[in-house]
C-alpha cells in the first residue's frame, strides 16, 4: 500500500513539472512579440509591398520571403496612396515610429514604381 502511494506521489511530481524546452519557447514567444518585425535588408535592393490605407492612414506591407513586414511611409507621394496598389521599392528603415500609424516603424522610401 504505501509502494503504491509513493508511486502515485512521485507520479504527481514527475508530471507537473513543466519541461525546460516548453519553458524556453513561451520565453521566446514572448520575447519575440514585444520585438516589432523589421527586414535585415540592403538599402539598394527592390522589395515589393502593398499599399493598405488603414483608419491611422497609409501603410506598406512588404513581403520578404514568407513573412510580411508592415511600416509606415514617411514620404510616400500621394498617387501612391491608392489601397491594395501594389508597389517596388527601395526604402530605408527609420530608427523611429511612424507619426499617423504609430504601431509600425517609420521607411522613408528612396525609390518607387507601380506593379500592374
Amino acid at each position: 500500500m504505501i509502494r503504491a502511494v509513493l508511486i502515485l506521489i512521485c507520479g504527481l511530481l514527475v508530471s507537473c513539472r513543466t519541461p525546460e524546452k516548453v519553458s524556453q519557447e513561451q520565453t521566446n514567444t514572448q520575447t519575440e512579440a514585444e520585438t516589432p518585425k523589421t527586414i535585415r535588408h540592403s538599402d539598394d535592393a527592390y522589395y515589393l509591398g502593398e499599399v493598405q490605407i488603414l483608419d491611422c492612414g497609409p501603410v506598406i506591407q512588404v513581403s520578404h520571403g514568407k513573412n510580411k513586414y508592415s511600416y509606415t511611409p514617411a514620404n510616400l507621394d500621394p498617387k501612391f496612396q491608392v489601397d491594395k496598389l501594389r508597389l517596388k521599392l527601395i526604402f530605408k528603415v527609420l530608427d523611429e515610429r511612424g507619426t499617423g500609424c504609430s504601431e509600425f516603424r517609420a521607411i522613408e522610401i528612396k525609390e518607387v514604381t507601380e506593379i500592374r
